[in-house]
């Protein structure tokens, strides 16, 4: 018996041995890769796009592309052939038979961007003012033929330029647009690597910002008072506007309600869809309740998340004074005052009839 109870103990560690031998297998064969990581933020009155390349393959990239991809996989070099256009075909062919490398953004044919970058030429290309490039890189762009959609691509400049070698990380790549394009965080990035076979890899973009910004919002004042049931002036006030990738979220005023029905003209100087802070609201109730003004703000990052805060403004309801009056007694007791005036003549007739008689002979 008690050899039947120690085989099964023996075989439920095997089991439980196999199990965690096969998780962690699974664990270790998950493959290296490379990873691409972007951001957005407001920079003024631009949205500005921030890129970063992690690569966890022992090769080397030279380029990377933003936007582009090719949809077909590893291409041969009749795919390549078919892939370029009739003008850069000879070329081409004469890459492939001297044995080397085509330049990645030469193979794309999915193009995922809209928005061209602010400032954007067709001649002179994108100007330095709208983006920014690692140390020995340069920034470029790639359209498809109809122009409707691109790419963008950054490539080592030369020979003697920096790569991004396996295990290690690129940044200090940005792009500025004048409004927001979400493929541009949304999209696919494709890498070329200079000693790998196949030579590109796509992946998609990894977007690091996914938190709202946090908004907290107060009027000043918060009390309205008016016996004329005046527009007064209120003015918002933000005493936390915060978001960790973008210090400068969008603000909006989207809406203002009350707790009772509205008037025309109850609101005031409101503009809403931008950052309006400065609005009049009546100091007027309509029944013996107060009257509660919500004022809702959004605060929107340049990668699309949002944040509603609201704030309340009372017009208080003072119901009236009455006057309490103290009543008059019914019989009021009044002080004797003495006649005095009787004797004041009587003592005046005495000293003229006094005079007349000292007069008379």
């Amino acid at each position: 018996m008690k050899q039947r109870w120690a085989i099964q103990i023996l075989k439920l560690c095997s089991l439980i041995l196999l199990s965690n031998t096969a998780t962690s297998l699974e664990i270790e064969d998950e493959p290296p890769t490379v990873k691409v990581d972007v951001f957005a933020k407001h920079k003024g009155n631009r949205i500005e796009y921030n890129y970063r390349v992690i690569n966890d393959l022992p090769e080397t990239i030279d380029s990377v592309i933003i936007g582009g991809y090719i949809e077909q996989g590893e291409m041969t070099n009749a795919d390549v052939r078919e892939s370029i256009e009739a003008k850069e075909l000879v070329e081409a062919v004469e890459l492939i038979e001297a044995e080397e490398s085509i330049e990645a953004d030469e193979l794309i044919n999915v193009w995922e961007l809209l928005e061209l970058p602010s400032g954007w030429h067709p001649k002179l290309g994108i100007p330095s003012a709208s983006s920014d490039s690692p140390m020995g890189w340069r920034i470029s762009l790639s359209s498809s033929e109809d122009g409707e959609a691109h790419a963008i691509v950054w490539k080592a400049r030369n020979d003697r330029s920096p790569l991004l070698l396996g295990g290690h990380r690129l940044g200090r790549m940005r792009v500025s647009l004048d409004q927001s394009d979400n493929s541009y965080l949304n999209s696919y990035a494709t890498v070329h690597f200079t000693d790998r076979e196949p030579a590109t890899l796509t992946v998609p973009i990894n977007q690091l910002d996914d938190i709202p910004p946090a908004l907290i919002v107060s009027m000043v004042p918060d009390t309205l008072r008016s016996p004329e049931g005046k527009l007064m002036p209120v003015n918002t006030v933000f005493t936390v506007k915060y978001d960790y990738f973008d210090q400068l979220p969008a603000i909006k005023l989207e809406s203002i309600t009350a707790n009772e029905m509205l008037g025309y003209g109850d609101i005031t100087d409101a503009s809403f869809g931008i950052d309006d802070r400065y609005i009049k609201l009546r100091a007027h109730h309509n029944d013996t309740a107060d009257r509660i003004y919500t004022v809702i703000y959004s605060a929107t990052d340049a990668s699309g998340n949002q944040t509603l805060a609201s704030a309340t403004v009372t017009v208080p309801y003072d119901p009236p004074v009455e006057m309490q009056l103290t009543p008059f007694p019914e019989q009021v007791e009044t002080m004797q005052i003495p006649d005095t005036q009787d004797q004041s003549d009587e003592t005046h007739s005495e000293i003229l009839h006094d005079e007349y008689e000292s007069l008379s002979p």
